[in-house]
């Protein structure tokens, strides 16, 4: 026997990031955080500002809704004045319900992305090299809206700060901050067990099985597509790539337990098909290209 066992209360006890990192200072049952009426509050909080943000923009540009499609720059600006929005009172109004910090509620795991952010790194041109290479094999619309935003560099260099700073954290965190989990605790919820034992494990623990996180991975894919099919004017081959990169950030989510390694593989990604943009355009001097 151990000269100094642990109490019994102790050694029973599961750790998790959520619960108990600290025996000694015990919350209580397990927390799960984020869960699906989180990812609901964030999507609906999302929805109106983006709504606010975009009648906004367009009220004072005196522009009709019909002129949105001739003004994409318009648009840019709606969203990136609603994602800023998103994240400031997001990072204001969830920590009052989850009372932990927003960050490690949504598991951001920042060590995570300085320890490995060259592999990363890495990966997300590896990535970028491969979806752009399956796009070659497929049917492309000859326009999209996004190709509109390249029409002046000025345009252009606003849409690399924005695919390449603010779009990647914004996203990363709803999607795979939010809705990935969300999606597998409510599957672990209506697939567990109804014994006691079972029961018991759900209370100490937030581990999610690897069926939920397969499952949560596949579905809130879905609704990250469908934000960028009005950019790409619905074409389903691109949209079908971008399912696959979807797929792979959440993979890297659920691997490194970091929306921040997620976020850095999604950033190097855009970014490395901005650098080919602006090889081939001369620093977006010959857009005609």
């Amino acid at each position: 026997m151990s000269p100094n066992p642990l109490p019994d209360a102790v050694e029973s006890k599961s750790l998790d990031i959520q619960h108990d990192t600290d025996p000694e200072r015990d919350h209580g049952l397990a927390r799960r955080i984020p869960h699906l009426g989180h990812a609901l509050l964030f999507f609906s909080l999302s929805w109106m500002v983006v709504s606010v943000s975009a009648l906004a923009i367009f009220s004072l540009a005196h522009l009709h809704q019909d002129a949105i499609a001739q003004h994409p720059g318009f648009l840019l600006l709606a969203q990136a004045l609603a994602y800023v929005v998103i994240l400031a009172i997001s990072y204001w109004l969830f920590p009052h319900l989850w009372v932990v910090s927003f960050l490690q509620g949504i598991h951001w795991g920042s060590l995570a992305a300085r320890r490995k952010w060259y592999w990363i790194a890495a990966g997300g041109v590896l990535l970028s090299a491969a979806a752009q290479s399956c796009l070659y094999l497929l049917p492309q619309p000859k326009t999209t809206p996004f190709d509109q935003l390249l029409s002046t560099p000025s345009s252009g260099w606003i849409l690399v700060a924005f695919a390449v700073l603010l779009a990647p954290v914004t996203e990363e965190i709803a999607f795979r901050g939010f809705l990935l989990p969300a999606l597998a605790t409510a599957y672990d919820w209506l697939s567990l067990e109804r014994s006691p034992a079972a029961l018991d494990r759900w209370e100490r623990s937030t581990e999610h099985s690897t069926s939920a996180l397969v499952f949560a991975a596949i579905f809130s894919s879905v609704p990250f597509v469908l934000l960028h099919a009005d950019q790409l004017s619905h074409a389903w081959g691109i949209l079908g790539v971008l399912y696959g990169v979807s797929l792979a950030l959440s993979f890297v989510r659920i691997r490194t337990h970091s929306v921040a390694c997620s976020t850095l593989l999604h950033a190097t990604y855009n970014l490395t098909i901005f650098v080919v943009t602006l090889v081939s355009t001369g620093g977006f001097r010959h857009l005609s290209r």
